[in-house]
């Protein structure tokens, strides 16, 4: 059904900016060894709830997606599907790697600003933390998930 599909698509959309847009934020604040950026980032991103929104999206969003397949006369075992499938264990892992860090040196940023613990510490931990790879890496994934859901090659 078209309304699945265009539910599964939005919910698709706001998992991806969320996750993305709070990676790109982490980044750039630990790639420029912004310890007071950093806090600042985290903080915001706490208070926005941004992790408990991208799950939920997330989760939606396979749910419409599985609804738009079984209403839609896909077959679940397509090669395109099978692939989509392989991509999300890969960003689900590529994003917890990702992010369990940042949010790690997130929470250090903060307590560092509020005087519990040291910036050099922090900014250290920063310059040994393989930020851009990790966000590199979950930008492919997203931009090979487009491509296959848009080419479905095969």
């Amino acid at each position: 059904m078209p309304i699945f599909k265009a539910l599964h698509i939005l919910s698709m959309i706001a998992m991806v900016t969320i996750e993305i847009g709070s990676e790109f934020l982490y980044a750039f604040a630990i790639s420029r060894r912004d310890v007071r950026g950093l806090a600042t980032v985290h903080r915001l991103l706490e208070q926005a709830r941004a992790g408990p929104a991208s799950i939920a999206a997330l989760v939606s969003g396979v749910v419409f997606g599985l609804l738009t397949a079984a209403t839609g006369g896909f077959d679940f075992l397509d090669g395109w599907l099978i692939a989509a499938y392989v991509l999300l264990i890969v960003l689900i892992v590529t994003t917890t790697v990702f992010l369990r860090p940042a949010l790690r040196l997130g929470r250090a940023a903060v307590e560092a600003e509020e005087g519990q613990g040291a910036s050099d510490d922090v900014v250290r931990e920063m310059a040994a933390h393989r930020t851009v790879l990790w966000f590199a890496i979950d930008v492919a994934v997203v931009v090979a998930f487009v491509v296959d859901m848009v080419l479905k090659p095969f």
